[in-house]
Parts: structure tokens; C-alpha cells; sequence
């Protein structure tokens, strides 16, 4: 060290921010610090030092780290501690992860839930990150079928709806005639 430079402790700048997240995508813890070289930094959960792994991905520069669960479980939710340490100080800080459970997806049709029959097929498929796709295919339809048709999506956070009307009109079509209903679905997340 230069002959004058005051030693600066070592000194967490931006805290990281709790965030929520749907179980299944990844979370992302972020602290930015300060301080004479040579500064350690460290996270912790459940009072356990985190490692880099399949788990955990953890990178420090020499202001910046960041924690990434890579696909978050019930399990991660919790506080999250961050430490930066040096030869004049040390500081700390702490953010949680609340992992969402994952959707429960129902389709009603008036005010009744749709079972999977033979005849009405409900799905959910992931059709990109962090988008579901709820489909939900009539087969053998007759003007038994026409109505208004409700997708709900349920976790933690709430509840969304989203609907589409069916109109059947007269019997143009053959009786093996299949229609497919499908409603993306984005997360639900508190702000």
C-alpha cells in the first residue's frame, strides 16, 4: 500500500433487494461494495456458507456479487445473508427469496370445473421461459359445448382469469370435429 492511502473498510454500497419468485425459475441476489483490497465476500442460508454448484452460482468482482439460484425449490425460500470482510472492517446485509408455489391451473365453463374426459382434454405445457400455455381441447362438438370458457391460474400471489367464448351454430361439422381453446399464462408475482 502507497505511503498516505488511508485504508478504507470494507462496506456494502447497494443492499441486496428480496424479491419473489415462482418455484421452478431462478433468483437473483445482487450487493455492491467498497473498500481496500483484499475484501472476501461470502453468502449464507440457514447460517451455511453457499458454494458454487449445481445449486448455487456465485460471482465476485472487486465491487460486485451476485447469487443466482439456479431453479429455486420451496425449499430456497428464506433469508439470505451477504458479507464482505477486509483487514479494517467488515459489513453485512440480508434479503429474502419467497419461492411461489407453482400454478394451479383450472378450466370452468359457466360456473363448473372441467375434468379431463374424453371429450375435454385440459393441458398445461411450458412453452417458453416463464410462460405456461393452458390448452384446453373439445373433441365430438355440439351445441352442448357453446358457452363461455374460464382459465384460472392460482398461486400465492393471486388469482387470473382469462376467458374466450365458444360459438357452435347448427351441425356443419362432422361429429369427430375437434376445437382447441389455448390462453398463455404469465407468472403471478407480487410488485
Amino acid at each position: 500500500m502507497p505511503a498516505g492511502r488511508a485504508l478504507k473498510p470494507a462496506t456494502i454500497m447497494d443492499k441486496a433487494v428480496s424479491i419473489d419468485v415462482t418455484e421452478g425459475d431462478p433468483a437473483t441476489l445482487q450487493c455492491k461494495f467498497s473498500g481496500t483490497k483484499n475484501i472476501t465476500a461470502k453468502w449464507f442460508k440457514d447460517g451455511k456458507e453457499l458454494t458454487l454448484g449445481p445449486k448455487y452460482k456465485i460471482s465476485i468482482t472487486d465491487t460486485v456479487s451476485v447469487l443466482k439460484v439456479l431453479h429455486t425449490e420451496k425449499k430456497d425460500s428464506g433469508e439470505y445473508i451477504f458479507e464482505v470482510h477486509n483487514d479494517v472492517g467488515s459489513s453485512s446485509c440480508s434479503a429474502s427469496i419467497n419461492v411461489l408455489g407453482v400454478y394451479g391451473l383450472s378450466f370452468i365453463i359457466g360456473f363448473t370445473e372441467i375434468l379431463s374426459s374424453p371429450e375435454m382434454r385440459p393441458t398445461t405445457t411450458v412453452a417458453e421461459f416463464n410462460t405456461f400455455v393452458a390448452t384446453l381441447q373439445l373433441t365430438n362438438v355440439d351445441l352442448s359445448h357453446r358457452g363461455r370458457y374460464t382459465c384460472q391460474a392460482k398461486n400465492e400471489s393471486g388469482t387470473e382469469k382469462c376467458f374466450a367464448l365458444l360459438f357452435v351454430q347448427g351441425v356443419y361439422a362432422p361429429l369427430s370435429s375437434s376445437w382447441r381453446i389455448t390462453w398463455e399464462v404469465r407468472p403471478l408475482l407480487c410488485s
